[in-house]
Order: structure tokens, then sequence, then C-alpha cells
């Protein structure tokens, strides 16, 4: 998967959501301190990652890879919640309602493992390449690196 770099996590769900053949919706919204951080809804049409709004962007970002991570391994979407969580995230829905029809799945341990590994590669992907490092050599050694280079890289040296 082509994930952008730098991490733009609407990108990130514009291509999960081409491989799930669903559209992803992002939106933030206070949680619980008590609860969850994140929670990945699916509807008959499409998909929700509701994400904490207070917090810091990275963390932001990293809840939102970790429900998208849900989404690739193919778990069942989590969908049934507390009255008192149902009323925040959809407030003009009958939380009854609500239960009976999104029928909550809650994650195995396994499941959360693999959804976690996934925001990890993700992560790493993304920020991996935008701090590709750039070298400055003494120009006395440049002759000696690009040999050194050359080696470790098994590139057959060109004749003189």
């Amino acid at each position: 998967m082509d994930i952008p770099s730098p991490l733009d996590v609407r990108v990130l769900c514009d291509r999960v959501a081409e491989r799930s053949g669903r559209p992803i919706r992002l939106e933030p919204i206070s949680l619980p301190a008590s609860g969850p951080c994140g929670l990945w809804v699916a509807t008959g049409t499409c998909d929700y990652v509701f994400y904490e709004q207070d917090t810091s962007r990275l963390h932001q970002e990293h809840i939102i890879a970790h429900e998208l991570g849900h989404v690739l391994c193919g778990h069942e979407a989590a969908a049934v919640m507390s009255e008192d969580s149902s009323r925040l995230l959809l407030p003009h829905l009958d939380p009854r309602m609500v239960e009976q029809v999104l029928h909550r799945t809650h994650y195995s341990t396994v499941e959360e493992q693999e959804a976690e590994v996934i925001a990890s590669l993700i992560l790493q992907e993304a920020h991996r390449r935008t701090r590709e490092p750039t070298w400055t050599v003494p120009s006395g050694a440049a002759d000696v690196l690009e040999r050194v280079d050359r080696s470790l890289r098994h590139v057959p040296r060109e004749p003189s």
C-alpha cells in the first residue's frame, strides 16, 4: 500500500477505502477518559473512524492508523457502545436502536495486537521517508567513503 509521506491521514483513509471498497469518514470527537481513544463503526454504506480530538496530532495519527488496521485486517467493526457513548457519537439516534442494529463485536487480544502492529508499520513507513539522512562528507574522505559504500552494496567497480 502506498503510505503517504509525510503522513496525511485523509489520503491514507482514501487509500484504505480504495482497498476495502467502502468510503471512510474521519470524525474527531471528545471521548470519555475512561473509554477508548478511537472507534471504527461500519454502517451499511460507510465506515466511520472516530478519534479523540483533544490529544496531540501524533496520537491522533496513531489512533486513526490503529482503527484502519482493523479495516485492513478484515476484523468485524466494533459497533454497539454504551448509551452515553452512543448519545455522544450519534446524538440524533435512540441509543437502544443503535445497540440493536450495530451488534458490537469485542475484539480479541490478537485482533488488537494485529491492529496495533499495522498502525506501527503505517506510521514507521510514513515517517521513515520524511527523515532521509543527508550526509556531508569532507572532500578528502569522499573517495574512501565511495569505495566503502560500493563494497557494502556489492556494486562492481568500473574499470579505470
